[in-house]
Protein backbone atom coordinates (compact mmCIF):
# COMPACT_ATOMS: atom_id res chain seq x y z
CA UNK A 1 0.00 0.00 0.00
CA UNK A 2 1.15 3.42 -0.71
CA UNK A 3 -0.70 7.04 -1.24
CA UNK A 4 0.22 9.53 -4.14
CA UNK A 5 -0.69 13.63 -3.77
CA UNK A 6 -1.22 15.46 -6.71
CA UNK A 7 1.08 18.79 -6.16
CA UNK A 8 -0.52 21.86 -7.54
CA UNK A 9 -0.34 25.74 -7.09
CA UNK A 10 2.63 28.08 -5.97
CA UNK A 11 4.55 27.25 -2.80
CA UNK A 12 2.19 27.67 -0.23
CA UNK A 13 -0.35 25.23 -2.11
CA UNK A 14 2.88 22.83 -2.19
CA UNK A 15 3.30 22.79 1.40
CA UNK A 16 -0.35 21.95 2.48
CA UNK A 17 0.11 19.36 -0.15
CA UNK A 18 3.39 18.00 1.26
CA UNK A 19 1.90 18.03 5.05
CA UNK A 20 -1.09 16.48 3.72
CA UNK A 21 0.96 13.92 2.53
CA UNK A 22 3.62 13.68 4.86
CA UNK A 23 0.77 13.68 7.91
CA UNK A 24 -1.76 10.78 5.96
CA UNK A 25 1.14 8.55 5.61
CA UNK A 26 2.09 8.61 9.23
CA UNK A 27 -1.20 7.89 10.23
CA UNK A 28 -1.61 5.08 7.89
CA UNK A 29 2.00 3.74 8.19
CA UNK A 30 2.71 3.27 4.45
CA UNK A 31 4.92 5.63 2.01
CA UNK A 32 3.38 8.39 -0.11
CA UNK A 33 4.65 9.95 -3.03
CA UNK A 34 4.11 13.14 -4.94
CA UNK A 35 3.26 13.54 -8.47
CA UNK A 36 5.25 16.78 -9.57
CA UNK A 37 3.92 16.37 -13.12
CA UNK A 38 2.15 19.67 -12.98
CA UNK A 39 5.80 21.33 -12.68
CA UNK A 40 6.95 19.57 -15.92
CA UNK A 41 9.42 22.15 -18.28
CA UNK A 42 5.87 22.93 -20.61
CA UNK A 43 4.46 24.16 -17.38
CA UNK A 44 4.46 27.99 -17.22
CA UNK A 45 2.63 28.92 -14.39
CA UNK A 46 4.49 27.93 -11.33
CA UNK A 47 7.69 26.16 -10.41
CA UNK A 48 7.83 23.48 -8.27
CA UNK A 49 9.45 24.90 -4.93
CA UNK A 50 10.25 22.21 -2.15
CA UNK A 51 13.22 20.99 -3.42
CA UNK A 52 14.57 24.60 -1.58
CA UNK A 53 13.70 22.82 2.15
CA UNK A 54 15.69 19.99 3.31
CA UNK A 55 12.69 18.06 3.37
CA UNK A 56 12.63 14.31 1.47
CA UNK A 57 9.53 14.51 -1.21
CA UNK A 58 9.98 11.08 -2.94
CA UNK A 59 9.29 11.91 -6.49
CA UNK A 60 7.08 9.60 -8.05
CA UNK A 61 8.70 7.97 -11.33
CA UNK A 62 6.40 7.05 -14.26
CA UNK A 63 7.15 3.31 -13.16
CA UNK A 64 5.72 4.80 -9.58
CA UNK A 65 2.10 6.21 -12.01
CA UNK A 66 1.65 3.27 -13.91
CA UNK A 67 -1.83 2.85 -13.60
CA UNK A 68 -2.18 6.68 -12.14
CA UNK A 69 -0.25 8.66 -14.92
CA UNK A 70 -3.55 9.38 -17.02
CA UNK A 71 -4.97 10.65 -14.13
CA UNK A 72 -1.74 12.96 -13.53
CA UNK A 73 -1.83 14.12 -16.75
CA UNK A 74 -5.48 14.97 -17.35
CA UNK A 75 -6.94 15.46 -13.99
CA UNK A 76 -9.45 18.02 -14.95
CA UNK A 77 -11.44 15.58 -16.91
CA UNK A 78 -10.82 12.83 -14.68
CA UNK A 79 -12.40 15.06 -12.06
CA UNK A 80 -15.31 16.25 -13.85
CA UNK A 81 -16.05 12.04 -15.02
CA UNK A 82 -15.20 11.20 -11.57
CA UNK A 83 -18.13 13.24 -9.74
CA UNK A 84 -20.69 12.60 -12.84
CA UNK A 85 -20.14 8.84 -11.82
CA UNK A 86 -23.13 7.33 -9.81
CA UNK A 87 -20.86 4.34 -8.25
CA UNK A 88 -17.76 6.45 -8.73
CA UNK A 89 -16.43 4.58 -5.14
CA UNK A 90 -17.17 1.74 -6.06
CA UNK A 91 -15.62 1.52 -9.84
CA UNK A 92 -12.58 4.33 -8.84
CA UNK A 93 -11.92 3.65 -5.16
CA UNK A 94 -8.08 4.06 -5.66
CA UNK A 95 -8.73 7.64 -6.57
CA UNK A 96 -9.68 9.97 -3.97
CA UNK A 97 -10.21 14.03 -4.65
CA UNK A 98 -11.09 16.61 -1.98
CA UNK A 99 -14.76 16.23 -1.12
CA UNK A 100 -15.32 19.66 0.57
CA UNK A 101 -12.75 22.31 1.60
CA UNK A 102 -13.35 21.86 4.82
CA UNK A 103 -11.43 19.01 6.73
CA UNK A 104 -12.19 15.77 5.63
CA UNK A 105 -11.20 12.90 8.32
CA UNK A 106 -12.18 9.88 6.06
CA UNK A 107 -9.52 10.91 4.03
CA UNK A 108 -6.99 9.42 7.02
CA UNK A 109 -9.61 5.94 6.43
CA UNK A 110 -8.35 5.25 2.93
CA UNK A 111 -6.98 1.57 2.55
CA UNK A 112 -4.60 0.13 -0.48
CA UNK A 113 -2.91 2.68 -3.00
CA UNK A 114 -4.90 5.95 -3.69
CA UNK A 115 -4.23 8.68 -5.61
CA UNK A 116 -5.33 11.81 -3.46
CA UNK A 117 -6.31 14.93 -6.01
CA UNK A 118 -6.72 18.08 -3.67
CA UNK A 119 -5.77 21.24 -1.61
CA UNK A 120 -6.20 20.29 1.42
CA UNK A 121 -5.72 23.74 2.96
CA UNK A 122 -5.97 22.95 6.72
CA UNK A 123 -3.71 22.92 9.56
CA UNK A 124 -6.31 20.07 10.75
CA UNK A 125 -5.03 17.52 8.27
CA UNK A 126 -1.47 17.85 10.25
CA UNK A 127 -1.78 19.72 13.04
CA UNK A 128 -0.79 16.13 15.40
CA UNK A 129 2.72 16.00 13.69
CA UNK A 130 3.11 20.34 13.66
CA UNK A 131 6.48 20.52 15.58
CA UNK A 132 7.55 18.07 12.99
CA UNK A 133 6.51 19.82 9.87
CA UNK A 134 8.13 23.36 11.17
CA UNK A 135 11.55 21.60 12.30
CA UNK A 136 11.56 20.13 8.87
CA UNK A 137 11.04 22.44 6.91
CA UNK A 138 14.71 24.58 7.29
CA UNK A 139 16.00 25.60 4.01
CA UNK A 140 18.82 23.99 2.31
CA UNK A 141 20.72 26.55 1.11
CA UNK A 142 21.89 30.22 3.30
CA UNK A 143 20.34 32.84 3.40
CA UNK A 144 21.42 35.21 0.27
CA UNK A 145 23.75 38.33 1.55
CA UNK A 146 20.59 40.86 0.80
CA UNK A 147 18.08 38.38 2.95
CA UNK A 148 20.21 37.73 5.85
CA UNK A 149 20.43 41.21 6.20
CA UNK A 150 16.74 41.68 6.53
CA UNK A 151 16.89 38.73 9.31
CA UNK A 152 19.17 41.11 11.20
CA UNK A 153 17.44 43.31 11.21
CA UNK A 154 13.84 41.58 12.38
CA UNK A 155 15.98 39.61 14.92
CA UNK A 156 16.97 42.74 16.35
CA UNK A 157 13.57 44.29 16.27
CA UNK A 158 11.33 43.00 19.28
CA UNK A 159 7.97 44.04 17.79
CA UNK A 160 9.12 43.18 14.24
CA UNK A 161 5.52 42.50 12.62
CA UNK A 162 5.52 40.85 8.84
CA UNK A 163 2.75 42.38 6.35
CA UNK A 164 1.95 40.25 3.53
CA UNK A 165 0.19 41.64 0.36
CA UNK A 166 -0.71 39.67 -2.49
CA UNK A 167 -1.67 41.85 -5.48
CA UNK A 168 0.23 40.66 -8.97
CA UNK A 169 -1.33 37.59 -10.01
CA UNK A 170 -5.16 38.74 -8.81
CA UNK A 171 -5.28 42.39 -9.82
CA UNK A 172 -4.55 41.56 -13.49
CA UNK A 173 -5.98 38.45 -14.09
CA UNK A 174 -9.98 39.07 -14.23
CA UNK A 175 -10.55 35.04 -13.34
CA UNK A 176 -8.75 35.19 -10.19
CA UNK A 177 -9.99 38.16 -8.79
CA UNK A 178 -13.73 37.27 -9.37
CA UNK A 179 -13.04 34.02 -7.71
CA UNK A 180 -10.18 34.95 -4.74
CA UNK A 181 -10.49 38.57 -4.72
CA UNK A 182 -7.85 40.73 -3.16
CA UNK A 183 -7.97 42.05 0.70
CA UNK A 184 -8.87 46.10 0.11
CA UNK A 185 -6.67 48.91 1.86
CA UNK A 186 -9.44 49.02 4.11
CA UNK A 187 -8.27 45.68 5.71
CA UNK A 188 -4.91 46.84 5.94
CA UNK A 189 -6.12 49.30 7.82
CA UNK A 190 -7.79 47.75 10.32
CA UNK A 191 -5.46 45.28 10.50
CA UNK A 192 -2.18 47.41 11.39
CA UNK A 193 -4.67 48.64 13.99
CA UNK A 194 -5.61 45.96 15.56
CA UNK A 195 -1.96 44.37 15.39
CA UNK A 196 -0.34 47.39 17.24
CA UNK A 197 -2.69 47.39 20.06
CA UNK A 198 -0.86 47.21 23.47
CA UNK A 199 2.72 47.12 21.14
CA UNK A 200 5.15 49.75 21.55
CA UNK A 201 7.00 50.58 18.67
CA UNK A 202 6.05 47.74 15.93
CA UNK A 203 8.03 47.80 12.84
CA UNK A 204 6.63 46.71 9.72
CA UNK A 205 8.45 44.07 7.32
CA UNK A 206 6.20 43.99 4.38
CA UNK A 207 6.13 41.24 1.76
CA UNK A 208 4.67 41.59 -1.34
CA UNK A 209 4.52 40.24 -5.14
CA UNK A 210 4.18 43.62 -6.16
CA UNK A 211 6.47 45.83 -4.92
CA UNK A 212 6.08 48.84 -6.32
CA UNK A 213 2.33 48.84 -5.05
CA UNK A 214 3.33 48.35 -1.47
CA UNK A 215 6.36 51.01 -1.86
CA UNK A 216 3.70 53.45 -2.86
CA UNK A 217 0.79 52.92 -0.41
CA UNK A 218 2.66 52.52 2.69
CA UNK A 219 4.66 55.35 2.30
CA UNK A 220 2.51 57.06 4.84
CA UNK A 221 2.28 54.11 7.30
CA UNK A 222 2.77 55.81 10.72
CA UNK A 223 5.11 53.10 11.66
CA UNK A 224 8.73 52.39 10.39
CA UNK A 225 8.98 49.45 7.99
CA UNK A 226 10.91 48.10 5.54
CA UNK A 227 9.86 46.81 2.36
CA UNK A 228 11.21 43.41 1.17
CA UNK A 229 12.28 43.08 -2.84
CA UNK A 230 12.86 40.00 -3.32
CA UNK A 231 11.57 38.21 -6.29
CA UNK A 232 9.69 35.37 -7.23
CA UNK A 233 12.80 33.34 -7.30
CA UNK A 234 13.29 33.89 -3.37
CA UNK A 235 9.61 33.41 -2.44
CA UNK A 236 11.00 30.88 -0.20
CA UNK A 237 13.66 32.49 1.25
CA UNK A 238 10.29 35.28 2.27
CA UNK A 239 8.54 32.88 3.72
CA UNK A 240 11.67 32.15 6.19
CA UNK A 241 11.86 35.79 7.33
CA UNK A 242 7.82 35.80 7.61
CA UNK A 243 8.31 33.23 9.98
CA UNK A 244 11.31 35.34 12.57
CA UNK A 245 8.55 38.20 13.34
CA UNK A 246 6.45 37.96 16.17
CA UNK A 247 2.93 39.55 14.59
CA UNK A 248 1.42 39.16 11.41
CA UNK A 249 -0.65 40.21 8.88
CA UNK A 250 -1.67 38.38 6.09
CA UNK A 251 -3.55 38.22 2.76
CA UNK A 252 -5.91 36.02 1.75
CA UNK A 253 -2.84 33.39 0.23
CA UNK A 254 -1.91 30.08 1.34
CA UNK A 255 2.08 31.84 0.99
CA UNK A 256 1.01 33.84 3.43
CA UNK A 257 -0.69 31.48 6.00
CA UNK A 258 2.12 29.87 5.95
CA UNK A 259 4.30 32.44 6.53
CA UNK A 260 2.69 33.05 10.01
CA UNK A 261 2.12 29.36 10.96
CA UNK A 262 5.90 28.61 10.60
CA UNK A 263 6.32 30.83 13.15
CA UNK A 264 7.00 28.48 16.56
CA UNK A 265 5.69 30.98 19.35
CA UNK A 266 2.52 30.30 21.00
CA UNK A 267 2.09 34.04 22.01
CA UNK A 268 2.33 34.91 18.23
CA UNK A 269 -0.66 37.20 17.01
CA UNK A 270 -1.92 36.90 14.03
CA UNK A 271 -4.49 38.58 11.70
CA UNK A 272 -6.44 37.54 8.36
CA UNK A 273 -8.99 38.40 6.32
CA UNK A 274 -12.38 36.72 7.06
CA UNK A 275 -13.87 36.98 3.56
CA UNK A 276 -11.17 34.22 1.35
CA UNK A 277 -12.51 34.20 -1.18
CA UNK A 278 -14.89 35.99 -3.23
CA UNK A 279 -17.26 33.43 -4.37
CA UNK A 280 -19.28 31.41 -1.40
CA UNK A 281 -18.28 27.79 -2.67
CA UNK A 282 -16.30 26.77 -0.33
CA UNK A 283 -16.77 26.48 2.93
CA UNK A 284 -13.46 28.01 4.83
CA UNK A 285 -13.85 27.33 8.38
CA UNK A 286 -11.07 25.31 8.87
CA UNK A 287 -8.83 27.19 7.01
CA UNK A 288 -7.37 29.53 9.91
CA UNK A 289 -5.89 28.08 13.11
CA UNK A 290 -7.53 28.21 16.42
CA UNK A 291 -6.88 31.66 18.02
CA UNK A 292 -6.15 33.39 14.98
CA UNK A 293 -7.98 36.74 14.56
CA UNK A 294 -10.12 37.57 11.72
CA UNK A 295 -11.08 41.05 10.49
Amino acid sequence: MSIIVRMKGGLGNQLFQWAFARSISSRLKTSYLIDWAPFSPEFKVHKYSLDHFAIKVPLATNTDMFGFVWIGRHYKFFNTFYHLMRFRRVLMPFYYPERTFVFDPVAFSKTGTTYFDGFWQTEKYFKNIADEIRSELTLVEPLSHYSKKIEEEIQSTPNAVSLHVRRADLVHNPVMTAFHGYCSPEFYAAAIKRVVKDMPSPHFFIFSDDYEWVVGHFKSLPYPYTCIKNGANKNYEDLYLMSRCCRHIISNSSFGWWGAWLNPKKDKVVIAPSKWFVTTKNDTKDLLPEGWIKI
